[in-house]
Formats: C-alpha cells, structure tokens, sequence
C-alpha cells in the first residue's frame, strides 16, 4: 500500500529532532577541530623555540593536514543534517550508532537506556531514517520515568524499537509533536511504521539493491 505523506508535517517533525541533535552535532563536530588546534599550538611553539627540525615539522603538518580532512567530512555530515533535500543512504548500523551517540546525553539524563544490537549494513533512506529513528528516542526520552530500556535492532529494511513498561507511560516532558506517537501515520513516503503495545517497526521502502 503506498504512504500518501503529510510533508508539512514531516518538516516539523524533522525541525524539532534538528533542534534536539544540534548540540550533539556541534560537540561533534567541534571535537574534530581540537586535535588541529591543538597540533597547531604545538608545532608553532616549537618553531620560535627553535627545537623542530624538518621532519619532525612534516609529521606534524601532515597529522593536521589528516584531522582537518575528518573535520571536513564531519561539516559535510552536519550539512547533510540540516539540508532540506538529501537524497542519499547509509548503512542502518552507522545511521542507528549515529542517532545513538547524538541524543546519549539526552538519553542519560532522562534515564533512557538504549542496546542497540543493529550490525546490518542494508543500505536505507538517510534523511528520513535519522529523523524518524532520532523522533523516536526523543519521544522516549522525554517520557517521566526511570530504568526506562530501549532495544533497537534491525531486519531486512527495517528497523524495530522495543522498550519495557517503563517507557510505555503517558506522562512526558515533551509538549510538540514528540509528545506521542500521533504523527506516525503518514509523515513519510520512504516509511511506514507500525506500533505495537510494546514498540514500533520502522520499514523503509526504495531500499538500494
């Protein structure tokens, strides 16, 4: 059956996950920045003192040359974040790790334990995969309660939530579309997601072969 997606609404969602990454984003991306300040602040202090001969200068600019090669790739990641049109696909273990480590404060301050046992490489949407799996640690997230556990895995083109009791509560911190599992039912062409009683399944469609 085809999904027939609200993009209006789709576009909110994705503004409020943007707006709850964005910090995990720029700790990222900023962390990428360090080494080379760091390198930079030592090669030049060794230069005015007069103790870096030629060689040890060459290691020390290739190693800088290398860290701002990663820190490009990781503005390019944050671009892909915030464009409003990225037709690309990632592998589902690096975009699960990816949604993972960018809401982990989150998660450890609002008492949500996440296993995440995803390993399959299946090739999935990236755009709208980061948002809807991100929506939903979010959403769980923000519910009230503790020993809330979150186990996320994957099969085929899909990737399935399934969480305890504790995360099953109505009460939550959220007051925008992350307040409840409302908008599931058409935000996205490439997604359908089924909920259950204890989780959901997120299967994404025009998967690459």
């Amino acid at each position: 059956m085809s999904i027939v997606a609200d993009t209006a609404l789709f576009d909110q969602l994705r503004n409020e996950v943007i707006n709850r990454v964005m910090p995990g984003l720029r700790h990222k991306m900023l962390g990428k920045l360090q080494p080379i300040t760091l390198l930079s602040h030592v090669l030049s202090r060794k230069v005015h003192a007069g103790s870096a001969d030629a060689a040890y200068i060459q290691t020390q600019v290739d190693e800088i040359k290398l860290n701002a090669k990663i820190l490009t790739n990781a503005t390019q990641n944050l671009f892909t974040w915030v464009a409003q049109d990225s037709p690309f696909q990632l592998p589902a273990d690096e975009l699960v790790s990816e949604c993972v480590e960018l809401l982990k404060m989150e998660c450890y301050t609002n008492n949500l334990i996440i296993a995440n046992h995803v390993s399959e490489q299946q090739m999935l949407p990236a755009q709208e995969a980061r948002v809807l799996l991100c929506a939903g640690i979010i959403l769980l997230a923000d519910k009230q309660g503790t020993e809330k556990k979150l186990q996320i895995r994957a099969q085929g083109n899909s990737i399935q939530f399934t969480w305890n009791k504790a995360c099953a509560g109505t009460q939550t911190i959220n007051t925008g579309l992350l307040k409840n599992w409302d908008w599931v039912a058409n935000i996205s062409e490439q997604c359908e997601i089924v909920q259950s009683d204890s989780g959901v399944q997120f299967n994404f469609k025009n998967v690459a072969v």
